[in-house]
């Protein structure tokens, strides 16, 4: 069952990621502006594509949380969300402010003693991890961009039984490394606007991976965690 739900899941992330390079695909022929020079940019009326200038999005997605060594003996698979606050700057470097964690609960697979408690398949665990990160995007096109970044995210988890009991682990430093795909939807037949500021929606998908994001010695279990997302953002830029 375990594993079903797994390749479910997998499936339909990448199947999302499809989506998201044939919308690529689509808007080829809207993207002519890339091979023209600053001067022949400036006669045409487009609204502010971020490819020369900086830009904010918030972005909230959700998607599938895949456990790597000890963890995967311990924990199930489980649902995860991330929520971050990314800087594009005009140098095409980005820099994010990110959360992201477990959606639903883990269960446990199988019993666990730490610390002379016992903790059954009954109890529930959570993980979260949270940080900055640093990228690069390798492709700035209109409406589509790729970045991969690095960071350093704060990782902490915690197992919560019905009887109240609590055990936690960190806040403990762990790098974090991952990718990430939007698209923005710019409609670049519609003209400047007066005021300063434009937005529009977009879709993302982010891959994360955090190698450290549980490690103590008291637990039997330690490992990775990756956190693959689907979601939305909003676009902030300048028209000037």
């Amino acid at each position: 069952m375990t594993y079903i739900f797994k390749m479910y899941n997998m499936k339909y992330y990448l199947l999302f990621i499809s989506l998201l390079i044939s919308l690529i695909v689509k808007s080829q022929n809207e993207e002519r502006l890339d091979n023209y020079s600053e001067s022949e940019y400036n006669f045409v009326k487009y609204p502010n594509t971020n490819m020369s200038k900086s830009s904010l999005a918030f972005y909230l997605g959700v998607g599938y949380m895949q456990h790597t060594e000890k963890l995967v003996e311990f924990f199930k698979p489980s649902w995860d969300g991330t929520m971050s606050l990314d800087y594009y700057s005009d140098t095409n470097m980005t820099f994010s402010l990110s959360i992201m964690g477990t959606a639903f609960a883990n269960t446990l697979r199988k019993d666990v003693i730490i610390n002379n408690n016992l903790w059954t398949p009954i109890d529930t665990a959570t993980f979260w991890s949270y940080g900055l990160s640093v990228g690069y995007s390798i492709l700035n096109k209109i409406h589509w961009r790729i970045n991969p970044f690095l960071g350093i995210v704060l990782s902490q988890s915690e197992l919560d039984s019905p009887s109240g009991n609590k055990y936690k682990i960190g806040a403990k430093p762990s790098p974090a490394i991952g990718i990430n795909f939007s698209y923005r939807f710019i409609n670049v037949n519609e003209e400047k606007q007066e005021s300063e500021l434009s937005g529009c929606w977009g879709i993302n998908a982010r891959i994360t991976y955090v190698p450290f994001a549980v490690y103590k010695k008291e637990v039997p279990f330690s490992g990775g965690i990756w956190y693959m997302t689907i979601g939305v953002t909003v676009n902030f830029f300048r028209n000037d």
